[in-house]
């Protein structure tokens, strides 16, 4: 795992004073040279050494250090703060100073997993002890590799084209600090390699670092420390891992068990002491005596790192957690690794995994995750060598290669069985039947505003088998849909499906009559595939939210319905948040190939229209829309900005001010992280201190009274109508709950659902797994939501879907909490806390600044073909077989447009001919197609 932050002036004396402390404590005289990680006499404490990765010896020559140095020799502390602090190198060369607010250095910071921090501090001897070490210097000195081949860039301005090239540098030279403990005092090897934002140009002079390539390559880089990490392990003693978790490409050793690693993980965080009430600035208050004794507790354990190595150890191995490991289970892996033939990694096996990649259109860090993550431990060759060679190998190139001052992000890549995968749904689109239209009576448009009805009545008179439906939110998909289904139901026979991504939209579409029989779609197309789930010419199928479907479960579903030729209507918004670990893009692709795609334009959520305004304008992107509406949201004090804390607390007491003047308002955080500080100090708000409690997911204690809210899909868990006591919805990710009723000693509650009122209890493993306090949401379980007012807290890294989402479920209000993230905060940084902690919030200038980045910034996802035809028009020379694909596509869209024009025309005509006989007024535009 690599982080990465950037370090302001001072930041370096945080790094060096830790050193200092350390070196202080120690017992034995220090060693004057040896490799990263390198201890004094008898391991009693660290010393930073420098670390050069590129062309080493010519990158050390030119910031003047020595061989010795170069080879991993101790640095000199004063030398590197002069670097981080003033920009001089260690020749006393300097390069353009630095300005107030400029970027001094930045941290990247490389994770051992917490399996293999155990082994070396409670369950190693000497010999071990120092194979972990090794491993762990290599596996940092191949990352940096990577990085420097990929991110170790300078910006020169080049006078010709008027745009600054990326210009490689010789290498990079940092300083590695080695440190053994997580902010709580457990167990933690990590290593912050100090990178000074003043490197050496090949003509020596110092220059500033892209940063936007080193953050663009850090994750991959992470990737390739793990797996040499792994590798060197098992080389060196022969250790077996779990599975590689593919979100961070980590894996834990073989043996040692998840309740050990989870006990071993204490937790420390500013956030977490706000939610538990120990910052008395968030509270308003100053330090109890009780506040006081904890957060000295707390400063005790962040001094820890400033410990002999000996003192370490020997508090860790009296520690009552202990360490074991189950020699049966290495054994066990050793066995599948050798059956499962996964020490071999061919093209196919590569393919395989990439098409796992969730995005149809890639950089190569992308590809270099994914691959990354694949590599078995037993290979000849380092990691590194063998991810560079099969990405390029597998990689189709869907962008011209990149220009001198255009980043190595900027290129795209693809799979050939993801152009496949599109291609089979281009194959699908066109089809049609003339009883795919709907019976329609004037009555079944009441109520419905003129954007409604013209797009019901063209979806109803459409002959064509995929029908897609776009619309902002807000405005009214429920209430189209629901019309669309009165219509179907007159059929004889037919039936009116309702799909959609998760269990919780399907079961509130079907409660609002916009459908008789709902599925999640991936329930549907299990049924489909046993056959137990089969569709007629009579049914309509409405495929909810979309926007969030994978493309091939769109693929497969939009087979299932045209086989039989059954209507598909696709509603969603393309601009809400994308398929979660799938591949999307596909409805915004169809919605802008089909000529028949219906679009709604106005919004009826929001009761201020200045605010349905804005929202779309945030939708729509661009900077003059999104100038727009940040200016709008800044003029009616919908932004605040801040620190998480003061951000955290001023959208709590918000909240709590909505729902005491008895407003159905909503929390919405954009990590689990924020969602679960705001949860728990709701927690310690609402409920008595010495309420009983029943244990659930994440330590949350759980009384009654309390909020909770459903994380996984259960059928199994009985539900009940609190009317009648009949069989109610079952129980979905997502559902919100109230507890009534505790059960302490059987360890079970019973609850009551938010919105309908139904009724559940909930014990043993889905307690304790997926029950968890409900009162703040993240961003994709409140999508769909529609309250009275929302306050949002969102980091400054939001995309623009998450943005738009948050600010569109409330009625009356929506605000957003911006912050950014402050130093320090992390697991593996071990700064002093701060009791009292003084709440930072910036003003609306600042909190205006933060919310044009996140809307500048379009992340939407997008289909290979259209990363590929963009890249045409722009000129790209594109591989054959993808220029033949993309020519089909273009070729394709031009006869449908203009068959439908065709069409329309002739339908246009009859009808004014119709209408002209029986003296009636033609209106232009009149037709499928009016108002598009």
């Amino acid at each position: 795992m690599l982080t990465v932050a950037k370090l302001s002036r001072w930041s370096i004396d945080y790094y060096n004073d830790t050193a200092r402390a350390a070196g202080q404590a120690a017992k034995y005289p220090q060693k004057t040279a040896g490799g990263l990680g390198e201890y004094y006499s008898e391991h009693d404490t660290r010393t930073p050494t420098w670390l050069c990765a590129g062309n080493a010896r010519r990158a050390a020559e030119l910031v003047g250090l020595s061989d010795v140095e170069r080879a991993g020799g101790q640095a000199d502390p004063d030398a590197a703060e002069r670097w981080l602090q003033d920009g001089e190198t260690p020749n006393g060369a300097c390069g353009r100073s630095f300005g107030r607010g400029s970027v001094h250095g930045f941290d990247l910071t490389f994770c051992a997993p917490k399996s293999v921090s155990l082994l070396r501090a409670i369950g190693a001897d000497d010999v071990v002890e120092k194979a972990i070490a090794t491993a762990h210097a290599t596996a940092i000195s191949e990352a940096m590799e990577y990085l420097t081949t990929h991110a170790g860039y300078t910006r020169v301005h080049n006078a010709v084209t008027g745009k600054k090239d990326l210009v490689r540098l010789p290498g990079l030279v940092s300083i590695a600090y080695q440190h053994e403990t997580s902010r709580a005092g457990d167990p933690h090897l990590h290593t912050h390699v100090i990178v000074p934002n003043r490197q050496a140009r090949a003509d020596g002079v110092p220059v500033s670092i892209d940063g936007t390539s080193l953050y663009h390559e850090a994750k991959a880089a992470g990737v390739i420390y793990q797996a040499t990490l792994r590798r060197e392990l098992h080389r060196s003693l022969g250790l077996e891992w779990l599975p590689v978790d593919p979100a961070t490409g980590m894996a834990e050793v073989a043996g040692i068990s998840p309740e050990t690693i989870n006990a071993w993980s204490r937790r420390s965080s500013q956030l977490r002491d706000w939610a538990a009430g120990k910052l008395a600035a968030a509270d308003g208050g100053e330090l109890s005596a009780a506040q006081l004794a904890t957060a000295q507790k707390a400063t005790r354990s962040s001094k820890s790192e400033q410990w002999s190595w000996t003192e370490l150890r020997a508090g860790w191995r009296t520690d009552e957690r202990g360490l074991s490991v189950d020699g049966g289970a290495q054994h066990r892996a050793r066995h599948d690794r050798l059956t499962g033939r996964k020490s071999r990694l061919g093209r196919r096996r590569i393919a395989t995994a990439a098409e796992c990649m969730e995005k149809a259109a890639f950089t190569r860090a992308d590809l270099i995750e994914i691959v990354g993550a694949q590599l078995p431990v037993d290979t000849a060759r380092s990691p590194r060598e063998m991810v560079e060679s099969a990405v390029d190998e597998i990689a189709v190139r869907l962008t011209a290669p990149r220009e001198a001052h255009e980043r190595e992000g900027h290129e795209r890549f693809t799979l050939d069985v993801i152009l496949a995968e599109e291609a089979a749904v281009f194959d699908l689109i066109d089809a049609r039947d003339a009883r795919a239209s709907l019976w329609m009576k004037d009555a079944d448009t009441d109520g419905l505003s003129a954007d409604q009805e013209r797009a019901v009545k063209n979806i109803a008179t459409s002959p064509f088998l995929v029908q897609p439906l776009s619309a902002p939110a807000g405005a009214g998909k429920t209430t189209s849909m629901r019309a669309l289904a009165a219509m179907a139901r007159r059929r004889h026979g037919g039936r009116v499906f309702v799909l959609a991504p998760t269990g919780k939209a399907v079961d509130i579409a079907v409660r609002d009559g916009a459908g008789d029989i709902g599925y999640t779609i991936a329930k549907a197309l299990q049924d489909l595939r046993s056959g137990s789930l089969r569709f007629s010419h009579l049914d309509l199928v409405i495929v909810d939210e979309a926007g969030m479907a994978g493309t091939d479960d769109l693929r497969r579903l939009l087979t299932a319905t045209t086989a039989e030729h059954a209507k598909a209507v696709l509603v969603g918004d393309a601009h809400q948040l994308d398929p979660v670990k799938a591949r999307g893009g596909m409805f915004a692709q169809l919605c802008d190939d089909l000529p028949w795609t219906q679009k709604l334009s106005e919004v009826w959520r929001m009761r201020d229209p200045g605010e349905r305004a804005a929202s779309l304008a945030v939708r729509d992107g661009g900077p003059s829309s999104g100038r727009r509406a940040i200016d709008w949201y800044r003029r009616n004090d919908r932004l605040r900005s801040g620190d998480p804390v003061a951000m955290a607390a001023d959208a709590l007491s918000a909240y709590a001010a909505d729902t005491n003047a008895g407003k159905d308002s909503i929390l919405v955080a954009d990590t689990k992280e924020m969602a679960d500080a705001l949860n728990r100090r709701l927690h310690r708000d609402s409920i008595e201190a010495d309420a009983p409690t029943v244990t659930a997911a994440r330590g949350h204690q759980i009384a009654i009274g309390d909020l909770i809210i459903s994380r996984r899909n259960d059928p199994a868990v009985t539900v009940l109508n609190a009317n009648d006591g009949r069989p109610a919805d079952p129980v979905r990710n997502g559902n919100r709950w109230q507890v009534y009723a505790v059960d302490p000693e059987n360890q079970r509650i019973a609850a009551r659902r938010l919105d309908d009122g139904a009724r559940a209890a909930f014990a043993d493993d889905y307690l304790r797994e997926h029950i968890t306090y409900g009162y703040a949401v993240t961003v994709h379980s409140a999508q769909g939501v529609t309250t009275d007012t929302t306050h949002a807290v969102l980091g400054e890294s939001v995309s623009r879907a998450m943005f738009y989402v948050a600010m569109t479920r409330g009625r009356d209000t929506n605000t957003a909490y911006l912050y950014e993230r402050l130093a320090g905060e992390r697991d593996h940084e071990h700064r002093l806390p701060d009791p009292a902690h003084r709440l930072r919030r910036g003003s609306t200038r600042q909190a205006a600044e933060l919310a044009r980045h996140i809307v500048g910034a379009d992340a939407a996802a997008r289909t290979a073909h259209d990363v590929a035809s963009r890249s045409a028009d722009d000129g790209a020379a594109l591989p054959e077989h993808v220029k033949n694909a993309l020519q089909r596509r273009i070729r394709a869209v031009q006869r449908r447009r203009h068959d439908f024009d065709r069409s329309t025309s002739r339908s246009r005509t009859r009808s004014d001919d119709r209408d002209r006989s029986r003296g009636l007024r033609t209106d232009q535009g009149a037709g499928y197609n009016r108002g598009l």
